[in-house]
């Protein structure tokens, strides 16, 4: 066997390929079951808009290649399960094979055994982020348009938040108004700067309204020091005008985009921009650590799973452990996803919503196989 500094390596690259093997099974497994998953979802929306004059309907090639689209946003979300699922079924086949009580007898500590595997881990990580971000999110707005087409959408044509400032979408009776404003105020409802561009009920151009100021208040937008254009380029000076409205005015509705439609590398420059204007960050924050934390969240599985699974040298299969396993891993995360909720909502700092779940399965598992390490150092002395 080749050594190196007293690591085997020969055993280490063995030992990561039967990981990466059970990993990858159990990944390809989950994207087929989810896939058909949501082809069927897709199939039953599809029948229900049967009959609907003005969608386009959408044949079996359609509904596939709808399916087809999610599967690299799948995959980034199932990774973490694939690595949890794939590590168990492997520890438990190293204990069947004795191959940890071999390399333990050896004198290789669990943490020499796991470090190769770990740092392939991670890179499997970055791969997902650097590279599966970008294409999930790309496939992710082609899914969108389709299924408008297919299944339509009640509300007017997202417009996203742009470096023109932002946007919010409005209805005054027949009228929709698309609002543009270069600062808001969430707390009072105020906008500065606008430009409103109207439009009547068969979506065609009436009129566009600036003004200094525009203020929401129950059922209505009152702006101030106003400039009206209509579609025959005639002008109007206003002091005060006012638009009656017919959604909930008390709290605006400010068409950003959402977190899983922004790429990683456009995430800093976005929030910084949200900010500049006034807007709520704390949701784009916190997907946009949740997003950063996915290497350390698969290894974070990988370590709780070797922790528990190769903590007994018995051969035999305990369901029990397995079961414990299965319960601790979907726990931790549905728990992060708790937490998660509560930073959405500003109930605790972004910052620590974020990071703070990986972290506390990132150190638990740390220190779990730590303990083993130990324990075994001290009954060999």
């Amino acid at each position: 066997m080749i050594q190196i500094n007293n690591h085997p390596i020969i055993l280490y690259k063995y030992l990561t390929k039967d990981l990466f093997k059970f990993f990858l099974f159990t990944l390809i497994s989950l994207i087929i079951v989810i896939f058909f998953i949501d082809l069927i979802e897709l199939f039953r929306r599809a029948s229900d808009k049967v009959g609907v004059n003005h969608l386009h309907k959408a044949n079996f090639i359609d509904l596939i290649g709808m399916a087809s689209l999610k599967i690299f946003g799948n995959i980034q979300k199932i990774l973490p399960f694939a690595a949890l699922i794939g590590s168990i079924t492997c520890f438990n086949q190293w204990r069947k094979k004795n191959y940890y009580v071999i390399t333990k007898t050896s004198g290789i500590s669990l943490w020499k055994i796991l470090s190769p595997i770990l740092v392939s881990f991670f890179c499997v990580g970055l791969f997902s982020i650097i590279i599966l971000n970008p294409f999930s999110t790309l496939l992710n707005k082609q899914y969108e348009t389709l299924q408008t087409l297919f299944f339509g959408n009640t509300n007017l044509k997202e417009i996203s938040f742009d470096t023109e400032g932002f946007w919010i979408k409005q209805k005054s009776g027949d009228e929709y108004l698309i609002i543009n404003a270069n600062k808001i105020n969430e707390e009072n409802n105020i906008l500065l700067d606008l430009k409103i561009f109207v439009y009547n009920k068969n979506k065609i151009f009436e009129k566009r309204i600036t003004a200094q100021t525009g203020k929401f208040i129950p059922d209505k937008l009152l702006l101030h020091d106003v400039r009206l254009i209509d579609k025959n380029s005639k002008i109007f000076n206003l002091k005060k005008y006012f638009y009656l409205t017919d959604s909930d005015s008390s709290k605006l509705n400010v068409a950003t985009i959402k977190p899983d439609k922004i790429f990683l590398f456009d995430y800093p420059y976005y929030i910084i921009k949200m900010k500049k204007y006034g807007l709520n960050i704390s949701k784009h924050l916190i997907h946009f650590f949740k997003l950063i934390c996915q290497p350390f969240l698969i290894l974070s599985m990988i370590l709780l799973s070797a922790s528990l699974m190769l903590r007994s040298s018995e051969r035999k299969v305990e369901v029990g452990i397995v079961s414990l396993t299965l319960v601790v891993g979907f726990s931790f995360y549905f728990i992060g996803d708790f937490i998660f909720a509560l930073g959405f909502s500003e109930k605790i700092p972004p910052l620590l919503a974020g990071f703070g779940p990986t972290l506390i399965g990132l150190f638990s598992g740390c220190y779990l196989i730590s303990d083993i390490d130990e324990v075994k150092f001290k009954k060999q002395v």
